[in-house]
Protein backbone atom coordinates (compact mmCIF):
# COMPACT_ATOMS: atom_id res chain seq x y z
CA UNK A 1 0.00 0.00 0.00
CA UNK A 2 1.75 3.41 -0.75
CA UNK A 3 1.38 6.43 0.71
CA UNK A 4 -0.36 7.62 3.52
CA UNK A 5 -4.33 6.29 4.30
CA UNK A 6 -6.71 9.41 4.11
CA UNK A 7 -8.60 9.64 7.24
CA UNK A 8 -11.68 7.95 8.26
CA UNK A 9 -14.19 8.09 10.50
CA UNK A 10 -13.40 6.44 14.03
CA UNK A 11 -16.13 5.50 16.75
CA UNK A 12 -14.49 4.20 19.92
CA UNK A 13 -16.59 1.66 22.44
CA UNK A 14 -14.95 0.70 25.67
CA UNK A 15 -17.09 -2.70 25.34
CA UNK A 16 -18.47 -2.83 22.49
CA UNK A 17 -19.23 -7.05 21.69
CA UNK A 18 -17.57 -7.35 18.52
CA UNK A 19 -16.85 -10.62 17.13
CA UNK A 20 -16.21 -10.18 13.66
CA UNK A 21 -14.76 -7.59 11.45
CA UNK A 22 -14.27 -7.99 7.09
CA UNK A 23 -12.99 -6.23 4.43
CA UNK A 24 -13.33 -7.83 0.99
CA UNK A 25 -12.96 -6.91 -2.68
CA UNK A 26 -14.56 -8.61 -5.30
CA UNK A 27 -13.18 -9.16 -9.24
CA UNK A 28 -15.08 -8.70 -12.01
CA UNK A 29 -14.52 -12.31 -13.56
CA UNK A 30 -12.67 -15.07 -11.79
CA UNK A 31 -9.14 -16.55 -12.27
CA UNK A 32 -7.79 -20.17 -11.92
CA UNK A 33 -6.20 -20.62 -8.78
CA UNK A 34 -3.04 -23.03 -9.00
CA UNK A 35 -0.96 -24.48 -6.52
CA UNK A 36 1.76 -22.73 -7.62
CA UNK A 37 0.20 -19.49 -7.52
CA UNK A 38 -0.82 -19.76 -3.69
CA UNK A 39 2.50 -20.48 -2.83
CA UNK A 40 3.99 -18.10 -4.11
CA UNK A 41 1.59 -15.77 -2.63
CA UNK A 42 2.39 -16.92 0.36
CA UNK A 43 5.78 -16.50 -0.02
CA UNK A 44 4.85 -12.50 0.19
CA UNK A 45 2.51 -13.27 3.09
CA UNK A 46 4.72 -15.10 5.19
CA UNK A 47 6.71 -12.95 7.34
CA UNK A 48 2.89 -11.67 8.92
CA UNK A 49 0.72 -15.31 7.99
CA UNK A 50 3.07 -18.05 8.15
CA UNK A 51 0.82 -20.56 8.26
CA UNK A 52 -1.58 -21.50 5.10
CA UNK A 53 -4.78 -23.97 4.80
CA UNK A 54 -7.42 -24.88 2.86
CA UNK A 55 -10.67 -22.75 3.09
CA UNK A 56 -13.42 -24.42 5.22
CA UNK A 57 -16.34 -22.68 3.12
CA UNK A 58 -17.06 -21.24 0.09
CA UNK A 59 -16.41 -17.12 -0.05
CA UNK A 60 -19.27 -15.84 -2.53
CA UNK A 61 -18.20 -12.93 -3.88
CA UNK A 62 -20.05 -9.66 -3.00
CA UNK A 63 -22.08 -8.17 -5.21
CA UNK A 64 -21.17 -10.74 -8.44
CA UNK A 65 -24.38 -12.05 -9.47
CA UNK A 66 -24.27 -15.87 -9.93
CA UNK A 67 -20.19 -16.19 -8.63
CA UNK A 68 -19.32 -19.46 -8.29
CA UNK A 69 -15.92 -21.20 -7.09
CA UNK A 70 -14.30 -22.47 -10.70
CA UNK A 71 -12.72 -26.28 -10.20
CA UNK A 72 -10.72 -28.51 -12.60
CA UNK A 73 -7.53 -30.33 -13.28
CA UNK A 74 -4.38 -28.53 -10.92
CA UNK A 75 -6.96 -25.84 -9.73
CA UNK A 76 -7.90 -25.15 -6.26
CA UNK A 77 -10.88 -23.32 -4.36
CA UNK A 78 -8.91 -21.36 -2.23
CA UNK A 79 -6.68 -20.56 0.45
CA UNK A 80 -6.64 -19.47 4.02
CA UNK A 81 -3.34 -17.59 5.42
CA UNK A 82 -3.14 -17.76 9.06
CA UNK A 83 -0.86 -16.94 12.06
CA UNK A 84 -0.95 -13.61 12.56
CA UNK A 85 0.38 -11.89 15.65
CA UNK A 86 -3.24 -9.58 15.57
CA UNK A 87 -5.42 -12.75 14.68
CA UNK A 88 -5.73 -11.35 11.14
CA UNK A 89 -7.44 -14.07 8.93
CA UNK A 90 -6.41 -13.62 4.93
CA UNK A 91 -8.53 -15.77 2.57
CA UNK A 92 -8.36 -16.04 -1.68
CA UNK A 93 -10.63 -17.85 -3.44
CA UNK A 94 -11.41 -17.34 -7.47
CA UNK A 95 -12.96 -14.35 -7.66
CA UNK A 96 -12.56 -12.48 -3.75
CA UNK A 97 -10.35 -11.61 -1.49
CA UNK A 98 -11.03 -11.54 2.16
CA UNK A 99 -9.27 -9.72 4.86
CA UNK A 100 -10.94 -10.64 8.45
CA UNK A 101 -10.40 -10.84 12.09
CA UNK A 102 -12.35 -12.72 14.56
CA UNK A 103 -12.30 -12.72 18.26
CA UNK A 104 -10.73 -16.24 19.74
CA UNK A 105 -12.22 -16.49 23.52
CA UNK A 106 -9.22 -18.06 24.37
CA UNK A 107 -6.92 -14.84 23.36
CA UNK A 108 -8.82 -12.25 25.02
CA UNK A 109 -5.82 -10.16 24.49
CA UNK A 110 -5.95 -9.82 20.90
CA UNK A 111 -8.16 -6.69 20.66
CA UNK A 112 -9.70 -5.68 17.55
CA UNK A 113 -6.87 -3.87 15.74
CA UNK A 114 -8.96 -1.58 13.80
CA UNK A 115 -9.60 -1.02 10.37
CA UNK A 116 -6.17 0.13 9.32
CA UNK A 117 -4.98 -3.45 9.99
CA UNK A 118 -7.21 -5.03 8.19
CA UNK A 119 -7.01 -2.59 4.98
CA UNK A 120 -3.35 -3.14 5.13
CA UNK A 121 -3.80 -6.66 5.33
CA UNK A 122 -6.36 -6.61 2.58
CA UNK A 123 -4.31 -4.54 0.21
CA UNK A 124 -1.26 -6.16 0.76
CA UNK A 125 -3.03 -9.36 -0.33
CA UNK A 126 -4.42 -8.39 -3.60
CA UNK A 127 -1.54 -7.03 -4.54
CA UNK A 128 0.55 -10.34 -4.00
CA UNK A 129 -2.20 -12.35 -5.64
CA UNK A 130 -2.12 -9.93 -8.75
CA UNK A 131 1.64 -10.16 -9.34
CA UNK A 132 1.82 -14.04 -9.22
CA UNK A 133 -0.83 -14.06 -11.93
CA UNK A 134 -0.10 -15.08 -14.89
CA UNK A 135 -1.45 -12.63 -17.05
CA UNK A 136 -3.90 -9.71 -16.15
CA UNK A 137 -5.82 -9.48 -13.29
CA UNK A 138 -9.41 -8.74 -13.72
CA UNK A 139 -10.42 -5.47 -12.20
CA UNK A 140 -11.76 -5.38 -8.73
CA UNK A 141 -15.74 -4.15 -9.06
CA UNK A 142 -17.02 -4.21 -5.93
CA UNK A 143 -15.62 -3.61 -2.64
CA UNK A 144 -17.17 -4.65 1.07
CA UNK A 145 -17.42 -4.68 4.78
CA UNK A 146 -19.57 -6.02 7.81
CA UNK A 147 -19.19 -5.84 11.03
CA UNK A 148 -20.47 -8.85 13.86
CA UNK A 149 -21.83 -8.12 17.07
CA UNK A 150 -23.10 -10.47 19.56
CA UNK A 151 -25.50 -9.37 21.96
CA UNK A 152 -26.55 -10.83 24.93
CA UNK A 153 -29.83 -9.75 26.20
CA UNK A 154 -32.17 -10.42 29.08
CA UNK A 155 -35.11 -12.70 28.66
CA UNK A 156 -37.44 -9.86 29.66
CA UNK A 157 -36.06 -7.40 27.00
CA UNK A 158 -37.04 -6.87 23.70
CA UNK A 159 -33.77 -6.54 21.81
CA UNK A 160 -35.18 -4.13 19.14
CA UNK A 161 -36.21 -1.44 21.46
CA UNK A 162 -33.64 -2.15 24.05
CA UNK A 163 -30.70 -1.97 21.75
CA UNK A 164 -31.83 -0.29 18.36
CA UNK A 165 -32.73 3.10 17.47
CA UNK A 166 -35.74 3.96 15.77
CA UNK A 167 -34.14 3.67 12.77
CA UNK A 168 -34.53 -0.11 12.97
CA UNK A 169 -37.54 -0.37 14.48
CA UNK A 170 -40.33 -2.57 12.67
CA UNK A 171 -44.42 -1.97 13.60
CA UNK A 172 -45.41 -5.02 13.22
CA UNK A 173 -43.05 -6.89 16.02
CA UNK A 174 -43.50 -4.00 18.66
CA UNK A 175 -45.78 -6.27 20.56
CA UNK A 176 -43.33 -9.11 20.15
CA UNK A 177 -42.61 -11.14 22.93
CA UNK A 178 -39.18 -12.22 21.39
CA UNK A 179 -37.40 -11.30 18.13
CA UNK A 180 -36.42 -14.21 15.96
CA UNK A 181 -34.83 -12.59 12.86
CA UNK A 182 -35.12 -8.92 11.42
CA UNK A 183 -33.23 -8.42 8.01
CA UNK A 184 -33.43 -5.18 5.86
CA UNK A 185 -30.73 -4.42 2.68
CA UNK A 186 -31.26 -1.35 0.36
CA UNK A 187 -29.10 0.40 -2.28
CA UNK A 188 -28.52 3.92 -0.40
CA UNK A 189 -27.35 5.54 -3.75
CA UNK A 190 -26.15 4.51 -7.17
CA UNK A 191 -23.56 2.93 -6.08
CA UNK A 192 -23.41 1.70 -1.92
CA UNK A 193 -25.76 -0.75 -0.53
CA UNK A 194 -27.04 -1.25 2.71
CA UNK A 195 -27.80 -4.08 5.09
CA UNK A 196 -28.27 -4.82 9.20
CA UNK A 197 -29.50 -8.29 10.22
CA UNK A 198 -30.37 -8.95 13.60
CA UNK A 199 -31.00 -13.02 14.46
CA UNK A 200 -31.45 -14.87 17.51
CA UNK A 201 -28.62 -17.17 18.05
CA UNK A 202 -26.87 -19.76 20.08
CA UNK A 203 -23.23 -18.85 20.81
CA UNK A 204 -20.69 -21.67 21.71
CA UNK A 205 -18.66 -19.90 24.48
CA UNK A 206 -15.75 -22.41 25.74
CA UNK A 207 -17.95 -24.72 27.31
CA UNK A 208 -20.79 -22.71 27.62
CA UNK A 209 -23.77 -22.16 25.22
CA UNK A 210 -24.85 -18.21 25.52
CA UNK A 211 -28.42 -17.04 24.40
CA UNK A 212 -28.03 -13.99 22.48
CA UNK A 213 -28.66 -12.15 19.33
CA UNK A 214 -25.91 -11.72 16.19
CA UNK A 215 -25.90 -8.18 14.74
CA UNK A 216 -24.72 -7.96 11.68
CA UNK A 217 -23.88 -4.44 9.27
CA UNK A 218 -23.14 -4.21 6.17
CA UNK A 219 -21.79 -2.16 3.48
CA UNK A 220 -20.98 -2.40 -0.17
CA UNK A 221 -19.52 -0.61 -3.34
CA UNK A 222 -20.06 -0.95 -7.03
CA UNK A 223 -17.00 0.90 -8.80
CA UNK A 224 -17.61 2.95 -11.30
CA UNK A 225 -14.83 2.95 -13.75
CA UNK A 226 -13.46 6.53 -11.95
CA UNK A 227 -13.37 5.15 -8.69
CA UNK A 228 -10.25 3.54 -7.26
CA UNK A 229 -10.95 0.71 -4.93
CA UNK A 230 -8.79 1.32 -2.09
CA UNK A 231 -10.66 4.87 -1.58
CA UNK A 232 -13.89 3.48 -2.33
CA UNK A 233 -13.29 0.41 0.62
CA UNK A 234 -12.36 3.82 3.01
CA UNK A 235 -15.74 5.44 2.02
CA UNK A 236 -17.63 2.22 3.03
CA UNK A 237 -16.26 1.97 5.90
CA UNK A 238 -16.82 5.64 6.73
CA UNK A 239 -20.58 5.10 6.03
CA UNK A 240 -20.71 2.11 7.98
CA UNK A 241 -19.46 3.88 11.01
CA UNK A 242 -22.15 6.62 11.01
CA UNK A 243 -25.00 4.00 9.74
CA UNK A 244 -23.91 1.62 13.08
CA UNK A 245 -24.22 4.80 15.29
CA UNK A 246 -27.42 5.85 13.80
CA UNK A 247 -28.90 2.13 14.10
CA UNK A 248 -28.02 1.75 17.98
CA UNK A 249 -29.88 2.84 20.93
CA UNK A 250 -28.94 5.11 23.58
CA UNK A 251 -28.86 2.39 26.04
CA UNK A 252 -26.41 0.63 23.52
CA UNK A 253 -24.37 3.31 23.37
CA UNK A 254 -24.21 3.73 27.25
CA UNK A 255 -23.78 -0.34 28.03
CA UNK A 256 -20.99 -0.50 25.39
CA UNK A 257 -19.43 2.66 26.40
CA UNK A 258 -19.49 4.87 23.07
CA UNK A 259 -16.57 7.51 23.67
Amino acid sequence: MTGDPKRTVRLDFGNLPLVEATVRVSFESPSQLTFETVNRVHEDLRDEFPQVSEPKQIEVAPGISGSTAAFGPGQISGVVYTGNAKGLIITIQTQVVVARWLKQVAKDDLEYPRFPSLREALWRAVDALKSERTGESPPIVVVNMSYVNFVRVAESDNVLTSYLSDLAQVEAAANARRIHKVEVSWQESESVDLRFNLERVTAQIGDESVEGYRLTTAAGMHLGDAQKAKEGLDDIHDRLQTFFLSLISDRAKTEWQLG
